[in-house]
Parts: C-alpha cells; structure tokens; sequence
C-alpha cells in the first residue's frame, strides 16, 4: 500500500510486500496520511514544509486539534492504546499469550512478518503487539498522563521525542507489552519502526 501511493518501498526487508512498512520516520508517516487522504477524496490532516528534522508540521482543522480534521492521521498515544486493549486487561493486544498475536526475537526469524496472520484483538486489530513499533501523533512526556485530561488527551504542547508503542520482531516480550512506552526523534528510521493510521468519525 505505502508503495503503491507513495512510489518507493523505503524498508530494509523490501521483499516482503505485504510485510509492514519500516524505516519510514514520523514525518514521512505523516505524508502518507496526506496522500492517502488526498486519494479517497478526503481533506489532508496536515500541512508540512519537508519531511526531515526541523521540518514544521501544521493541524488543518479550525480548533488545531488531530482529533478535528476529515482525513488520515496518526493515532494519539491515547487512541492507540484504547485500540490495543479492546476493552481487555490483557498483557498484549489480544492474549496474554504473546505467541498467539505477537512477532518477536524469539518467532521472528529477526525480521518483519506478513501483517495479519497472528490473532487479532478484541477490536479486530492485527500486529498491535510486536512486528514493527509504530509513530503516534504524541510529544512523548513521561509524566504526561499523571497531569492530562482523562478524556481523549492529545499529549504534551512540545517535546524532543514522538512516541512508539507495541514493541518490534526485534523485541524481548515484556516490550510487547500493552502498556509499555517509548519513544524517538520525529527524524528516525529503524528497520523496526513503522506505522498505522486513524481516522475520526465526525
């Protein structure tokens, strides 16, 4: 898909098609939502000067906020998360068993794996659990949520850092782990970082 819309498949293990997409950095992830949106027809989410560190990206909504625009976006940490657990107490995205819905070091084969063919979550969701750690719209701040809004917070004013969720092929289990954060520079690309998107209902 990302190749399709986008030209170029920028992974390192480009020769799985339908494999996630990776070394793709928080901008360029953000491009895609564009083109995607611009695609189906649908107003872009953002406007962007580039697609590398310093690049400036603006929220085309009337109130500035992700959640308001028509088109594809990155998920807030918030958002991701809700979807990851579907309701559930669960240690992964479907099962506390991490064979059953997660790549990892040890199944991997220490590379990314076809997308959907662990078990889904509650929600229907694949992969939210290992493969690859995928970019969320949040500045990552590691005291955020002990201060936010319990309703639908959208993360710090600014930051160095964006956040990572879910945990990769290259992974310890307890990094797949639901509730575990990370994060990294907006400007990075790793062979085991990629992405998914939402989109609001207005």
């Amino acid at each position: 898909e990302y190749e399709a819309l986008m030209g170029t498949n920028p992974s390192h293990f480009s020769g799985c098609a339908d494999c996630p997409v990776e070394e793709v950095n928080w901008f360029e992830a953000l491009a895609y939502a564009n083109a995607l949106s611009v695609s189906e027809g649908l107003a872009p989410c953002f406007e962007l000067s580039g697609v590398e560190s310093g690049s400036t990206v603006t929220v085309l909504s009337m109130s500035g906020n992700p959640y308001d625009c028509e088109g594809y976006r990155l998920p807030t940490e918030a958002e991701w998360e809700y979807a990851a657990r579907a309701g559930t107490d669960l240690l992964n995205a479907g099962s506390d068993d991490v064979d059953a819905v997660g790549w990892y070091e040890t199944n991997s084969g220490n590379q990314t794996q076809l997308v959907a063919t662990k078990f889904p979550n509650a929600f229907g969701f694949y992969d939210m659990s290992g493969n690859v750690w995928e970019w969320c719209w949040d500045w990552y701040g590691g005291d955020y949520y002990s201060q936010s809004s319990s309703t639908d917070p959208v993360g710090p004013g600014g930051g160095s850092d964006r956040v990572n969720r879910g945990g990769s092929w290259g992974d310890v289990p307890s990094f797949l782990y639901i509730a575990l954060r990370h994060w990294n520079d907006p400007s990075s690309r790793y062979d085991n970082l990629g992405f998914r998107l939402a989109r609001s209902v207005l």
